[in-house]
C-alpha cells in the first residue's frame, strides 16, 4: 500500500512537470488508471500544494518540518480512532466520519504559519517567486509577499473540506443540478460506502508523508466513488486528444488567418441518451462555415459531461465527432476542452488551452455560435456574471460581426484556479 500512496505522489509532480512543459513533441502515450487519475485530480485542485513536492528544496523541508509531522501524527490518531470503533458491527455516522478527515481552523493556521517560515529560507525564496508570478495562484497582485500564501493554503486546504463536504454530507456545490452527490448520503448503501472508504485509508495513513495526504485522499476517493472525476477526464490532453492540434500549432503561420481560433460552446442535451443536442449541431455547423471561410487554424471545441446530471456523452467530444465525420474537419484543427460546464468556463478554459498550447493571445479570437448564446454573452449582463462565479474577466471583449460571431482577446487572469469548483477547477 505505501507503494500505491507514494506512486500516487509520484505522478502528482510528473503532472506538475507536464504542465509547465512548451509542447512541441510527438505524442506520448498518456497515463491511464484511476491511481494517475487521482493525482490529476489532485494537481488541478490543489496546485499550491503539489507544486511543493515538485521541487527538491520544498520538498524536503516540508517533509522534514516537525510541525508538519505532528500534524500528521495527530490527524492518523484522530482518523484511526474515529474507525477503530467500527470493528464492532455498528456503522460509524458519516458526521465523525468527516470530522476525523477535514481541515479544523486552527490546523490552517498552523500550516499557513509553517509556510511562511519555510518561506523566508533563502534556497526557495526564488521558488516562491515564480510561483507567486503565476496567475494560477492569484489574480490580482498581492498586497504583499505573504499574502498570496496565505491565500492559496487556505484555499487549497479549505477546498478538501468542500469536497469532502459536498461528497459526503450532500451540502450543496456551485450547481447543485449537475454537480451534486450521485447517491442519498442518508441511505444505508452509502453509509457503508462511505464507512468501507474510511476504513481503507485509515489502513493507509501509516505509510502517509506529507501532512495533507490523508484529507486529500479522502476527498479524492470520495470523487472517485461519486464518479465526479470528470477534471480529470481526458488529461494529459497535449498526449491525447489533442496531440494533432498541439503539433499543428507549432507548424502554422499566424499571418495567414484573421483568428487564432474560433471557440464553440457546447449545449448539452436535454433527454438522457442523447450524444449532441440540436443546438450543439447547429454549432458545429457555423463552426464549419467559419473554418472553411480560412478565419482560422483551429476551432476549439468547449463543454464538459454536464446536462444531463451523470450523461455519459461529453459535448466536446460529441461536437469533435460531428466537425470531423459530418464536415470532414481535419482533427489537427480540433482543440477539445472538455471540462467546462458553463459558458463563463467556456471562455476561462478555452483561454487557459491558449496559454498553454502557444496560440497567439495578442492575435483576436472569435466565438461562433447559435444566437441564443451569442445575445446572452453580449447583451445580458455576461460580464457581470462572469466577475459573480469566476471573481474576474477570463477574456476581453472585442467587436460584435453579426448574430452568430463575437470578438474576444483571451486574458492571463484565466489561469486562475478554482478551489471552489472542484469539477473544473
Amino acid at each position: 500500500m505505501k507503494k500505491t500512496i507514494f506512486s500516487i505522489v509520484s505522478i502528482a509532480i510528473l503532472m506538475v512537470g507536464l504542465n509547465c512543459l512548451h509542447f512541441k513533441a510527438v505524442a506520448q502515450t498518456p497515463p491511464t488508471g484511476n491511481a494517475e487519475k487521482q493525482a490529476i485530480l489532485a494537481n488541478k485542485n490543489f496546485p499550491f500544494l503539489s507544486s511543493l513536492l515538485s521541487y527538491e528544496p520544498l520538498n524536503r523541508l516540508v517533509s522534514e518540518n516537525d510541525e508538519f509531522n505532528r500534524i500528521l501524527i495527530k490527524k492518523r490518531e484522530v482518523i484511526q480512532s474515529t474507525l477503530n470503533n467500527s470493528q464492532s458491527r455498528s456503522i460509524i455516522p458519516i458526521e465523525s466520519i468527516v470530522s476525523s478527515f477535514e481541515w479544523q481552523n486552527e490546523e490552517i493556521s498552523l500550516v499557513i504559519e509553517q509556510i511562511r517560515k519555510i518561506s523566508s529560507e533563502a534556497e526557495v525564496d526564488a521558488i516562491f517567486q515564480e510561483m507567486k508570478n503565476n496567475r494560477q495562484f492569484s489574480f490580482q497582485e498581492p498586497k504583499s509577499g505573504a499574502d498570496w500564501i496565505d491565500q492559496t493554503l487556505e484555499r487549497e486546504l479549505n477546498g478538501m473540506n468542500r469536497i469532502i463536504r459536498i461528497y459526503a454530507l450532500a451540502e450543496n456545490p456551485n450547481s447543485p443540478q449537475i454537480d451534486s452527490v450521485s447517491y442519498h448520503v442518508n441511505s444505508s448503501y452509502y453509509q457503508k460506502v462511505i464507512n468501507v472508504v474510511a476504513l481503507n485509508l485509515s489502513d493507509d495513513v501509516d505509510a502517509m508523508n506529507y501532512f495533507f495526504e490523508p484529507t486529500m485522499n479522502f476527498a479524492l476517493w470520495l470523487l472517485e466513488i461519486n464518479k465526479r472525476d470528470e477534471a480529470a477526464r481526458f488529461e494529459p490532453m497535449e498526449l491525447g486528444e489533442n496531440a494533432k492540434a498541439v503539433q499543428q500549432i507549432n507548424l502554422t503561420d499566424w499571418g495567414n488567418y484573421l483568428y487564432s481560433a474560433i471557440l464553440i460552446p457546447g449545449h448539452g442535451p436535454e433527454e438522457k441518451g442523447v450524444e449532441l443536442s440540436p443546438l450543439g449541431m447547429m454549432r458545429c455547423k457555423l463552426a464549419a462555415n467559419r473554418y472553411r471561410q480560412g478565419l482560422a487554424p483551429f476551432i476549439i471545441l468547449s463543454g464538459g459531461y454536464v446536462h444531463p446530471f451523470q450523461t455519459p456523452f461529453c459535448e466536446a467530444i460529441e461536437m469533435k465527432k460531428e466537425l470531423m465525420g459530418r464536415y470532414l474537419i481535419p482533427e489537427s484543427a480540433l482543440i477539445i476542452e472538455p471540462h467546462a460546464r458553463h459558458t463563463t468556463t467556456n471562455f476561462r478554459n478555452a483561454a487557459r488551452l491558449m496559454f498553454k498550447y502557444g496560440i497567439p493571445t495578442d492575435k483576436k479570437a472569435l466565438c461562433t455560435t447559435t444566437v441564443d448564446q451569442s445575445i446572452y454573452i453580449t447583451d445580458m449582463d455576461f460580464d457581470q456574471r462572469c466577475i459573480k462565479v469566476l471573481g474576474y474577466m477570463p477574456y476581453r471583449l472585442g467587436d460584435r460581426l453579426n448574430r452568430n460571431d463575437i470578438e474576444f482577446y483571451p486574458l492571463k487572469t484565466s489561469l486562475f484556479v478554482d478551489n471552489t469548483d472542484p469539477l473544473d477547477p
